[in-house]
């Protein structure tokens, strides 16, 4: 099933190294011979293939060697082999007798699975009346890994990854979607475009309903389980079954908060029963009898003082304790990535790569950039930005007529971020432009100028003169040049703003990350004030290594946290 059929092996060997050697031993006329293929990446589209010769091997097989082999951190990381077994797991388990091994290591990923469901959903119908069906695979692991949903024709190879977007708390996991109709997008090319292709979106729906419902189960199965353990370690207030339908619900209400006290409580699991049964009696107290019980339970199982009780009080009358703590570590999250983005930008300059560390990083945290604005399209060509705005007008791209720029090229911006405009324009639109530039590279006049280029092709583009849309185009790095300054602080303007062509709608600024930097953390004060929170480099850095780790530099990666700090 592996065997390929598309011709793009041979040009994706390149991403590893400058040569390759292709080597094969096959049957001809009953005998075995050998043939060789040489290819080099300075002359990508030429191959030279020997001619066959007799071969001393007893086995047939093709051997890929690659040489000159460009530096790759993500393969040398510690949880490399995970991911592979991730990629492959719905492979392996369908042809069992296939061995993959890494770097001198099985892949096998039996030894990680916690669990794995299969789900037959039902025929979806796609736009035209064409119905097609789908194999869903849930795999749950017993180690931290990064939340994918793979794309998968109907053998189960994976085709592309995109992340699967639902609620799954405290569940590591990876789905496989697998489908005919997958192998039909990959066929034409359409795969990668997730967000903006009409059918797949259609077709994900009912695959993220399902994956919803597998969840909801596992998390019932769970707290029952954990429910199941309190009363075999008689720590469970209640006994035997409920005597009517009011203790019933009692109960079911008891259940929820003390699951919520044994997630949030530090340390709970680790109570002994006698702690763990005091702390329930109280809590059932609290239900049962009187509710200024609940002050004893705050007083004996959380330690708050009065005046503390009493605000956590009111506030839980008008919102959750769950949504409490999600509010303060979004706070505290913010705050550890801006001191993580400013080490990384600023320390290590010189070593952060634009497109496969610094955008991988920034395109998930895209708030920096501004609270009303929401990531639409990542390191996309300008025609595709195009097609991304009149997707949201509800107008086709001619693809025929890509938008170019005055060179004739069609150029890659890094990140497009989005704004609809509130009422009494509803149908206005704020698209911004954001083009990351490596930190060690200042912000000159042709940075500036290719800026200019990109927003100038979009703004003549004559399927733009009927809409109601203003394009801002920011250039972002660690310094600007003086004479770029000066285009950046005129009289009567913002300071940063370079050109601003109301007749166009395109407004064009430069910015560093220092004043970017900045500017959040002034958004942030208060809150950070309130929380009385401090970052500091080793919370900071922890942060980065949690969420981007695959794109730090290799000396962020490896550094002993406890040198950070200094």
């Amino acid at each position: 099933m592996l065997h390929g059929r598309a011709g793009k092996g041979r040009f994706r060997a390149y991403a590893l190294g400058e040569s390759l050697l292709f080597k094969t031993w096959t049957r001809v006329d009953g005998g075995l011979s050998e043939f060789t293929i040489r290819g080099n990446y300075s002359e990508r589209m030429t191959y030279r293939v020997s001619d066959l010769s007799p071969s001393k091997t007893k086995q047939t097989g093709t051997e890929v060697i690659i040489g000159e082999v460009v530096n790759h951190p993500s393969l040398l990381r510690e949880d490399t082999v995970q991911e592979f077994a991730q990629h492959f797991a719905p492979y392996l388990h369908k042809y069992p007798n296939v061995s993959l091994f890494y770097d001198g290591i099985r892949i096998d990923p039996t030894r990680s699975i916690d669990l794995q469901k299969e789900y037959s959903l039902p025929e979806i119908e796609l736009e035209g009346g064409h119905k097609t069906k789908a194999h869903l695979t849930v795999i749950e692991w017993k180690t931290q890994v990064e939340r994918s949903l793979y794309l998968c024709n109907a053998e189960g190879f994976p085709l592309e990854r995109t992340v699967p977007r639902i609620q799954a708390p405290h569940f590591q996991f990876t789905a496989y979607i697998k489908s005919d109709f997958l192998q039909e997008l990959d066929d034409e090319n359409a795969l990668a475009m997730v967000d903006m292709h009409t059918n797949l979106q259609k077709f994900l729906n009912p695959v993220k309903d399902a994956l919803r419902n597998h969840f909801r189960e596992r998390a019932a199965e769970v707290s029952r389980k954990l429910v199941d353990g309190w009363k075999k370690d008689e720590v469970y207030p209640y006994k035997g079954a409920p005597r009517d339908f009011v203790e019933e619900a009692e109960r079911q209400v008891f259940d929820v908060l003390a699951l919520n006290v044994s997630e949030y409580l530090p340390g709970f699991y680790e109570y002994e029963n006698k702690s763990k049964k005091f702390a329930f009696s109280l809590l059932r107290q609290s239900l049962a009898e009187n509710p200024k019980a609940l002050r004893r339970i705050l007083d004996e199982v959380l330690g708050l003082g009065k005046e503390k009780q009493e605000e956590l009080a009111e506030l839980l009358e008008r919102t959750s304790l769950s949504a409490i703590i999600n509010a303060a570590k979004i706070v505290a999250d913010r705050l550890d990535f801006l001191a993580g983005l400013e080490t990384l930008v600023f320390d290590y300059k010189k070593v952060l790569l634009e497109r496969k560390q610094l955008h991988r990083i920034v395109e998930e945290q895209t708030w920096i950039f501004g609270e009303e604005f929401h990531l639409t399209l990542s390191d996309r060509s300008l025609t595709s930005v195009l097609e991304k705005h009149l997707a949201k007008l509800g107008r086709n791209l001619n693809k025929q007529h890509p938008v170019q720029r005055a060179d004739g090229s069609t150029g890659i911006v890094d990140l497009m971020l989005s704004q609809t405009v509130p009422q009494p324009r509803e149908d206005e639109n704020v698209h911004l432009i954001v083009e990351l530039k490596r930190p060690s590279q200042r912000i000159n006049s042709e940075a500036a100028q290719q800026v200019i280029s990109y927003a100038n092709a979009v703004a003549s583009d004559e399927r733009f003169k009927s809409t109601n849309t203003a394009w801002v185009f920011w250039a972002v790095s660690n310094e600007i040049d003086e004479d770029v300054q000066l285009m950046a602080e005129q009289f009567n303007r913002p300071e940063g703003l370079i050109l601003d062509n109301p007749r166009k709608q395109i407004r064009i600024w430069v910015k560093s990350w220092g004043q970017i930097i900045e500017s959040c953390r002034a958004r942030l004060k208060f809150f950070q004030q309130k929380l009385e929170y401090s970052s500091d480099n080793e919370s900071a850095l922890k942060l980065l290594r949690k969420i981007h780790s695959k794109y730090l530099p290799d000396d962020m990666q490896t550094q002993d946290e406890s040198s950070t700090n200094v």
